[in-house]
């Protein structure tokens, strides 16, 4: 009897094994047969996987990032005009990815939110005015989704350009406003500034709002990345002040008023940084901050240069947001040349890979092409580069889509020679 219970266990774990044996022959063959089961793949031979990010996939490659900024705020870039058809929207999208595609850029910074609105379907902005010309009208078509899958396809990555805290860019009649805008549903929100509308960051209510925003994004769309450019407390205007009196009263604390401005940024970019990881923590999250941190005053640190700083004068703190972890990358916009007196490219650049170099933030930067016919040298964007390669940066993103689609002072041609030596840093 009990030889036959060993031989019944025996048959048991024989017939066990031939039977997982079987289910993985199975697994595999599903596997070859239908891999993008597995991987996410989009049509077209995307080699994007879900819960990635192509960004860092570049540059664990060592990959140079290499990316065009394209500007929906006022119809800069995209669309052309207002009212197009669903057929001529993803007809200028194709375009951007041809455009794209020829000059060697591998990555978009596409603007989803210019002002209160959106380029993706949401359900806490309105759809953008610059799509339709009326804010809150729905396109036919997802463009981001759009852009997204065509990008991919294509093998660029995509970033989601956002700009926080812009209601309007002129303007402050609020029934202007689509009736489901957070800033026309919530008047206090709203602070009105040089002839436009802001939200003020020290509202609890104003940062809930906007880190809700950029983690729809990040968990309703397979972006890259999602980045907050140079705008948040507006840019001084003739000597204006800013009034958010009322929320430094109730909010301040013991802090300076400067002191607290920038806490309330700081506060603003780690709780959209926490929301976007909530959902997707491949999902990287950066910002392009102004170009000079501060000034340097003898004994801040900041560097050698003269001029408006963010620090001081919009109230951000790009180094605190390294250092507390905020943010995954930073681009700043150097917009001037290695000649620019107050503010020379090569300083600049110099000065942020020191200040950065401690920390484990991913540093890129954003570059002037719009600039190239107003600088001496034209091959002054690809001087500036092929600098960056040897300070650590992980690439570049030029600023001014139509410069480049036009060909303006010959930059495709400047963008191709510090393009044909991407890899080296």
């Amino acid at each position: 009897m009990a030889r036959r219970r060993r031989r019944d266990k025996k048959n048991l774990m024989l017939a066990l094994l031939v039977t997982a044996a079987i289910a993985l022959c199975l697994l595999l063959a599903v596997i070859f047969v239908f891999p993008d089961i597995f991987t996410g793949s989009v049509p077209g031979g995307s080699v994007y996987k879900k819960g990635e990010s192509m960004i860092s996939d570049f540059i664990a490659d060592g990959e140079e990032i290499r990316g065009v900024y394209i500007a929906t705020v006022s119809n800069i870039n995209y669309p052309s005009s207002q009212g197009l058809t669903s057929e001529e929207l993803c007809a200028e999208l194709d375009g951007i990815i041809d455009t794209c595609k020829r000059v060697g850029f591998n990555t978009v910074v596409f603007q989803v939110r210019p002002a209160s609105d959106s380029f993706y379907e949401s359900t806490v902005y309105p759809a953008s005015a610059y799509i339709s010309g009326t804010q809150g009208d729905e396109p036919d078509i997802d463009i981001l989704q759009e852009l997204t899958d065509r990008a991919h396809a294509e093998g660029i990555a995509v970033i989601a350009w956002v700009n926080p805290l812009r209601v309007t860019s002129s303007g402050t009649d609020v029934s202007r406003l689509a009736i489901n805008n957070p800033a026309r549903m919530h008047l206090e929100y709203c602070v009105e500034y040089g002839g436009a509308l802001y939200l003020d960051p020290a509202l609890d209510g104003v940062r809930e709002t906007v880190a809700r925003g950029c983690a729809e994004i990040a968990s309703g769309y397979e972006v890259d990345a999602i980045l907050f450019d140079d705008y948040f407390y507006p840019y001084p205007k003739d000597g204006k002040e800013f009034n958010d009196s009322a929320s430094f009263d109730a909010y301040k604390g013991e802090l300076s008023r400067d002191d607290w401005r920038r806490e309330n940024i700081n506060m603003l970019v780690e709780e959209c940084h926490d929301a976007v990881k909530a959902v997707d923590k491949y999902c990287l999250f950066g910002i392009a901050p102004f170009g000079i941190w501060s000034n340097n005053n003898g004994f801040n640190g900041g560097s050698d240069t003269r001029g408006l700083d963010a620090y001081n004068d919009i109230y951000c703190d790009a180094l605190a947001w390294a250092e507390g972890g905020y943010v995954d990358f930073l681009a700043p916009q150097i917009y001037w040349s290695f000649d620019t007196s107050a503010a020379p490219y090569g300083v600049l650049a110099d000065w942020w890979s020191k200040a950065l170099g401690e920390t484990d933030v991913v540093l890129l930067t954003s570059n002037a092409g719009y600039r190239t016919s107003e600088w001496s040298d034209k091959n002054e964007l690809s001087r500036q580069i092929k600098y960056n390669r040897g300070l650590g940066y992980k690439g570049a993103l030029i600023y001014g889509y139509a410069s480049v689609e036009n060909d303006e002072n010959e930059i495709v041609a400047c963008l191709s020679s510090a393009y044909a030596n991407e890899n080296a840093h």
